[in-house]
């Protein structure tokens, strides 16, 4: 079970205050099999095009998701299109779905798979897959605590805190419940428009303004949408 503070679910993925995000993200990657009792998890990123794996904790989850790109089918490939979370307790009780990654994912023992949508708003960043070598669903707590580590993920890949303290700008911006305000999600697309820029740098450099000046990103966000603040390069 995790910690319900997130100061102290930093500390568990903080392992150094000079970690970049992907470092963070392979610690999450591997709590993530830890809180949730799975047998093993990988991160993928979407892009507009494909989707790329970022971090595995073992062999199998590597396979599982070079699988589903291959064949362009699978869980993990569902909850990115969709932006949905997939469950599949039992592999064989899937019918006709899938029909070539359930006999090769059942050829590596995996019985069970879980696949939750990483994302910010519209944002669809990539995907969070864990599977099991036994059946079975996961627990409540467990996929609460699948959920918070999903947007955990989704903040790091999102944000570039500045100065000097990366895990306290985490911490900051996961506590500002506003960024998933409606406003927000405004101000990141004017900010693309002003910019030039992609929605994840854009929501990046709206964080960035928010830590640094100490204001909600709510706040900042009606302030773009005012047109009070334009966001500048630096």
């Amino acid at each position: 079970m995790l910690p319900q503070g997130w100061t102290d679910l930093v500390a568990l993925i903080d392992g150094h205050p000079e970690d970049d995000p992907m470092s963070r993200l392979k610690r999450l990657c591997g709590l993530s099999v830890e809180v949730t009792g799975v047998t093993g998890a990988a991160i993928s990123l979407t892009s507009v095009s494909a989707r790329s794996t970022v971090c595995t904790t073992d062999a199998v989850s590597d396979e599982l998701e070079e699988l589903q790109d291959t064949l362009g089918e699978g869980p993990a490939v569902d909850a990115s299109r969709d932006a949905r979370t997939v469950r599949v307790p039992d592999l064989g009780d899937v019918g006709t779905r899938w029909p070539g990654f359930v006999p090769a994912a059942t050829d590596l023992g995996v019985k069970a798979v879980f696949v939750l949508p990483l994302g910010m708003g519209a944002m669809r960043l990539g995907t969070l897959a864990m599977y099991r070598t036994t059946p079975g669903t996961l627990s409540e707590e467990q996929l609460k605590d699948a959920r918070t580590l999903v947007e955990a993920a989704s903040v790091l890949l999102t944000m570039d805190p500045p100065g000097e303290e990366p895990a306290a700008a985490f911490v900051w911006v996961l506590g500002d419940e506003s960024r998933f305000r409606p406003e927000v999600h405004q101000a990141v697309g004017a900010t693309m428009v002003h910019l030039g820029v992609d929605p994840r740098e854009a929501f990046a450099r709206l964080c960035a303004y928010a830590y640094s000046s100490e204001m909600s990103m709510a706040v900042v966000a009606g302030e773009i949408m005012a047109r009070r603040l334009r966001l500048e390069r630096d």
